[in-house]
């Protein structure tokens, strides 16, 4: 069997097929000292592009990391601080001018335009490709954050719009999870478009990885009932300006809900789901600072 070809329905269920494919097909290497198990050069098909978010399969998927990721991706814009209240984890790979040097939003903004615009000339192109790796941004020394995809590319075939992607490194339990989203997303959008249906998905990387410590997690994924599965809506334009300015819209009302007004359902999912993140992670902040203050001031007792 070929375990570098993976064919999955969808990346919900589907996903934990690629974790538990990877965890017990990986080869053991250890970059920077760190083991992994790793498949080289991994082709991932999903079949279900709609149903691409893992929810419900004990993962602990947080919704408002793949809907920051995508908005940020469609409008092609970076919000460092955005992004850090929806998953504060993020803070440890902002430079010192605040910025995440690998944000793709900045990278991409006036290539999907154009991409659309040549499949529209030519519907059987195979030019249409979007580049985020720069060497001359990217061979430079010392940064935190560099971009682990290196392009997509889409092409119209039997009247449907498909979508490949490479990536030189996929952490498939931190990264997967939320990449097959925020691409998919794009694929849709873009499709959306160009009046057209959207068709394959291809997901091409050269390092396909699981790190030690979450191997013990990996094996604790499961199933999720497909009825549970929720349905998440997808933002649509009739041009890539309309779609950008759509996610913003989902933005700014996550930075602000204020801005929460006459937003079309798609963008109140999105702006939804990254206020309830960052509402939870403002509540576990509360407790952590009541907790040591509590803990402060028990010691002080104990010290009279």
């Amino acid at each position: 069997m070929d375990t570098k070809i993976i064919e999955l329905p969808d990346a919900v269920n589907g996903y934990v097929d690629l974790v538990t494919h990877v965890l017990n097909n990986g080869k053991e290497v250890s970059p920077r000292g760190m083991k992994t198990l790793e498949i080289e050069d991994a082709l991932i098909t999903i079949k279900d592009i709609t149903k691409t978010l893992p929810l419900g399969v004990n993962r602990g998927t947080v919704a408002g990391i793949g809907a920051v990721e995508a908005m940020q991706l469609l409008s092609g814009t970076t919000y460092p601080e955005l992004v850090i209240n929806v998953g504060p984890q993020f803070a440890n790979y902002v430079e010192n001018n605040g910025l995440f040097h690998g944000a793709y939003g900045p990278r991409t903004r006036g290539q999907y335009d154009a991409v659309i615009e040549r499949l529209k000339q030519d519907p059987q192109t195979r030019q249409a490709v979007v580049t985020i790796w720069n060497p001359q941004w990217d061979l430079m020394p010392g940064k935190k954050d560099y971009p682990c995809t290196v392009l997509h590319q889409f092409r119209i075939r039997d009247n449907k719009l498909n979508m490949s992607v490479y990536m030189r490194s996929n952490d498939v339990w931190l990264g997967a999870a939320y990449d097959f989203f925020q691409f998919t997303r794009v694929q849709l959008a873009m499709a959306s478009v160009l009046g057209i249906e959207p068709g394959t998905y291809g997901h091409h990387v050269g390092s396909l990885h699981l790190y030690e410590q979450h191997f013990e997690s990996a094996g604790a994924l499961q199933y999720t009932n497909y009825e549970d599965i929720e349905t998440i809506p997808y933002i649509e334009g009739r041009s890539w300006r309309e779609v950008e300015a759509s996610a913003l819209m989902a933005i700014s009302a996550a930075i602000d809900e204020k801005d929460n007004k006459n937003l079309k359902l798609s963008e109140q999912w999105y702006a939804d789901a990254m206020i309830k993140s960052i509402e939870k992670n403002r509540a576990r902040y509360d407790q952590a600072s009541a907790d040591a203050l509590m803990q402060e001031l028990t010691t002080e007792h104990n010290d009279d």
